[in-house]
């Protein structure tokens, strides 16, 4: 039963879902794969950017010595 669920997941045609739910498939003449990808890269950007932004600096090697 699960197996059949899952691929019947991944074989759904998502752009007939998103026309039955809202009747186009386009927004400013651009198809819906095209906002799904910048979706994703967004989505992406914004993970990078919280990891990289949450981690503390390295403390600093024993032969580096300040200079003031």
């Amino acid at each position: 039963m699960l197996k059949g669920a899952i691929a019947m997941t991944l074989t759904m045609n998502w752009a007939a879902v998103w026309m039955r739910l809202f009747g186009t498939t386009t927004l400013w003449g651009l198809d819906l794969g095209f906002w799904a990808a910048l979706a994703a890269v967004a989505l992406i950007v914004i993970a990078m950017n919280l990891v990289f932004w949450g981690m503390k600096p390295a403390a600093p090697r024993p032969e580096q010595k300040e200079t003031v």
